[in-house]
């Protein structure tokens, strides 16, 4: 759930925490991520209590990703930060963290005086997944690693030569400032629309995929300059973007999106997981008709259950981070892209190893392959594997999904 403002193009979305509340109340299952909330457009103190909401409505299956925003017109709520933003988001990250945890932050109140404010409700989840959207600047790759943020990305504007780059970046990045390498989550939006007839999914996908990248200039020309189309939009008649957008629509869908069968499009899933790649998130809301979208979901099921049975490929460890025994890709089911805390991140290996990574509750983060049976799984607050039987009873949430092991796990 993106947050935007004022236009069309995502103007559906100017809050996801109340879409979230709502989403919590009719899922049972699925992750509610915030991808992304602008937080230089809000107080922290704010979104915090707004997620921990959610969190609690969900029973603990929030993410929350940070954006620093980007169009002005969107800083009507706080002008002054513009100009500084990305410096104000990472200050109010670390503010959102420590009220997560339960520390108390000093603010001034009616009467001029100090007060520390605490967190209330307080939230299922010790410390949610966190993220930022990257796309192609290597720098916010490494800034994103320096705070221990997971990243969410795609490829219409990178190819996936650029994107292994920049995951082998993060992944030393993270290493240089005691983190984890491996421990930080890279997940990638792929535009995805499946059916059993290739061309006419191609043909079905043409029109609706056109309108929504020509809603947005910017996005529209981010993709054809990245395919080699070196033009400038705005010169351009609608005639002849229209002709631009078909000599680059096939070469989008063969390299960097979801559209065709289950095999046909296996070699993208293939080729991003080589990258680096922990999560594809399949993105279906570009248009298309909700009978043509529905449709195509058994075949987006098939596609992950096909990509999970393969054996997990082994990608190598970038220059200059430490080795270990459990750098693994390949699945389109893992959680959504987060990061943990860190350093604790080593707490996971006393417990018994499974034969497989995938064997583990669908909410595990399939990359350890340490988590223990029968109902193991790696906690997203603590980072360590335990029994659901282990944890205290607020985590009753995480059983739930423990006990749907047998009908969710490859």
């Amino acid at each position: 759930m993106p947050e935007r403002h004022f236009h069309s193009f995502g103007g559906l979305f100017p809050n996801p925490a109340v879409l979230g509340a709502a989403l919590a109340r009719e899922t049972e299952r699925v992750r509610i991520n915030a991808g992304s909330v602008v937080l230089p457009l809000h107080d922290p103190i704010r979104v915090a209590e707004e997620w921990s909401m959610v969190d609690n409505l969900s029973g603990g299956r929030v993410g929350i990703g940070c954006a620093s925003g980007w169009n002005a017109n969107d800083f009507v709520f706080f002008p002054d930060r513009f100009g500084r933003h990305k410096e104000t988001m990472f200050e109010q990250l670390a503010d959102i963290r420590a009220l997560w945890r339960g520390e108390a932050l000093s603010r001034t109140v009616g009467d001029g005086s100090e007060t520390a404010i605490r967190l209330f409700p307080r939230p299922v989840q010790d410390l949610p997944p966190m993220f930022t959207a990257v796309v192609g600047n290597p720098a916010s790759y490494e800034l994103a690693a320096r705070h221990d943020l997971g990243i969410v990305t795609n490829l219409m504007s990178q190819s996936i030569d650029q994107l292994r780059d920049n995951i082998a970046r993060y992944r030393r990045a993270r290493a240089d400032h005691g983190l984890d390498p491996a421990a930080g989550r890279v997940a990638i939006l792929l535009h995805t629309l499946l059916g059993s007839d290739h061309d006419q999914v191609r043909e079905a996908a043409f029109e609706p995929l056109s309108r929504y990248m020509r809603a947005s200039l910017s996005l529209f020309g981010g993709v054809t300059n990245s395919l080699g189309y070196q033009v400038d939009l705005s010169a351009l008649s609608q005639d002849d973007q229209d002709v631009l957008f078909a000599r680059a629509y096939r070469r989008y869908c063969d390299d960097r999106a979801l559209i065709g069968t289950p095999e046909t499009v296996a070699p993208v899933v293939e080729a991003v997981t080589a990258a680096g790649v922990d999560e594809i998130v399949a993105l279906v809301d570009f248009g298309v008709p909700e009978s043509t979208l529905r449709a195509g979901l058994p075949h987006l099921d098939a596609l992950r259950r096909s990509a999970a049975a393969r054996p997990a490929a082994t990608v190598p460890a970038p220059p200059g981070t430490p080795a270990r025994p459990d750098r693994r890709r390949g699945s389109t089911r893992s959680p959504p892209a987060s990061s943990g805390s860190g350093p604790r991140s080593g707490s996971c290996r006393a417990a018994p190893p499974t034969t497989s990574p995938r064997r583990c509750c669908w909410t595990a983060r399939w990359t350890s392959p340490r988590c223990g049976p029968p109902c193991g799984r790696w906690w997203p607050a603590t980072r360590a594997c335990a029994p659901s039987s282990a944890r205290p009873a607020r985590a009753s949430p995480c059983r739930s999904s423990c006990r749907r092991t047998s009908r969710t796990s490859s």
